[in-house]
């Protein structure tokens, strides 16, 4: 029997109401029994943590970058108390976005709020970067959170270099969808390359996947590329989500 590990799935999103135990009995017929969901909205995160009261369901509060102007001093004490729940198991989806949302120096105060937080509670970060990638890269430098306390460069699809250059920092990689492309050029190559330890397994469902069962597909690709079973595959990106979520054991 697989067991995997959803490192990022929006159960939470407005497409999928009222179908969240639908898509959960699937996710666990199919090998997935533990799930993370990242926050996006300041008013999202209540419905994350009811959400965590399903078996295997954990939540990592933050707020995208393409909602920055919700952030507020209110915001960030709430966030800090969320971080302590025992279901919280990262802060995210957090970073910078270059294509929308408000200016990046809002998005990077935003940005470095959370980080803060993230530090404080000793949790790691599910990051999104699209089209600022130089700049979250520098800000991850400066601050070490890779070296600090971990995290996932949600939905990667950049340059084997720059996936190299996070696998030294101390982050790991989210290989999802984008990996069953037949356009995908640079994210095999990352696979392929990367130390089996940086590399973990999400849908970005439902954006990026119809059904949590592509995380099966997505595991059986990994395994080909690396040359494992789909069994192997299963365990190592398992092994490597649970060493950045002690909190699922």
């Amino acid at each position: 029997m697989l067991s995997l590990i959803d490192s990022h799935i929006h159960l939470d999103a407005p497409e999928l109401e009222g179908q969240g135990s639908t898509v959960l009995a699937a996710a666990h017929r199919s090998g997935i029994d533990r799930l993370v969901i990242p926050g996006v909205r300041a008013s999202g995160w209540d419905g994350l943590f009811k959400l965590t009261a399903n078996q295997g369901v954990f939540a990592a509060p933050g707020l995208h970058p393409a909602y920055a102007e919700q952030w507020s001093d209110a915001a960030a004490a709430a966030l800090g108390l969320l971080a302590q729940n025992p279901r919280s198991v990262a802060i995210g989806e957090i970073g910078l976005d270059g294509v929308c949302g408000p200016d990046l120096g809002l998005q990077e105060k935003v940005l470095r709020a959370q980080l803060q937080i993230a530090l404080d509670s000793g949790l790691p970060v599910l990051l999104h970067g699209r089209k600022a990638t130089g700049r979250l890269l520098e800000v991850l430098r400066e601050l070490a959170i890779g070296r600090q306390v971990g995290g996932i460069w949600h939905g990667f699809s950049g340059s084997l270099p720059v996936a190299q250059e996070l696998a030294r920092l101390g982050f790991k990689l989210g290989v999802g969808p984008i990996l069953l492309r037949e356009s995908a050029r640079k994210l095999p190559q990352a696979v392929v390359e990367l130390p089996a330890a940086a590399l973990v397994l999400e849908t970005d469902l439902p954006d990026m996947a119809a059904e949590p069962q592509a995380l099966v597909a997505v595991a059986q690709k990994v395994a080909e590329l690396r040359g494992w079973t789909l069994e192997e595959a299963a365990r190592v990106t398992t092994e490597n989500a649970l060493s950045l979520f002690p909190g699922m054991e």
